[in-house]
């Protein structure tokens, strides 16, 4: 039989989501509720449970296309012709003026996108430097503390200032938008598709614990 259960580490990763899943779903679990949870499974049944608003069966990833799609022609950023699923971003948001544009549209949109990135040479070359500080601490502390310092302001700057891309279509935009924004994006406020938000859950918690989607679904905590 097929081991399904989840590392420690990786339990302990999906147990540190949980707050910022309480936070985006309006909720809170109380003391002890999830440790009755054998698998992921039951964690997203229950958080759909706690979630507690009523059921109507409308696309979600379709809602937030619409809206999107308003925002972006509200604010002269694309003509309504010119925008489809398979657009590239690049093509949306030109470098020069990237920034900007992007800050524009979050602001009629009303939520953060999170888009952006530093190059990931630079990124690379921050993590290499911070391991190898870690290291020098137990060598050169002086040495360490100075270069893990430098780290992290560096990785500080590139969450500031980066200007790349993360995903490159309006089709993967439309899934983090419903991913992490799913209540927002909502046509019908207060209201849930139970059917769909299990699956949102999934690609929410494997984006954000580099645990495969497919993993995921059949994991077991015990």
């Amino acid at each position: 039989m097929e081991n399904n259960k989840l590392k420690d580490f990786e339990v302990e990763e999906l147990e540190l989501m949980i707050p910022q899943i309480e936070k985006m779903y309006n909720f809170e679990f109380e003391k002890d509720e999830t440790y009755t949870v054998n698998n992921f499974d039951e964690l997203c049944n229950l958080i759909i449970e706690k979630v507690n608003l009523k059921n109507v069966d409308s696309c979600t990833s379709q809602q937030a296309f619409y809206k999107l799609r308003n925002s972006l022609i509200e604010t002269k950023i694309i003509e309504k012709e010119n925008l489809k699923l398979e657009t590239e971003l690049k093509l949306i948001f030109p470098k020069k003026d990237r920034k900007a544009l992007i800050e524009k549209l979050e602001n009629k949109i009303d939520f953060k996108l999170n888009i952006l990135k530093a190059p990931d040479f630079i990124t690379t070359t921050l993590f290499v430097l911070g391991i190898i500080s870690f290291v020098l601490l137990f060598i050169y502390f002086k040495i360490g503390i100075i270069g893990i310092s430098f780290s992290i302001f560096g990785f500080y700057l590139c969450k500031w200032f980066g200007q790349e891309l993360k995903i490159k279509t309006v089709k993967q935009l439309v899934e983090k938008i419903t991913n992490e924004n799913y209540l927002a994006v909502r046509s019908e406020k207060n209201t849930i598709n139970k059917t769909e938000l299990k699956n949102v859950l999934t690609n929410w918690f494997s984006e954000n614990s580099g645990i495969e989607k497919e993993k995921l679904k059949i994991a077991t905590f015990v």
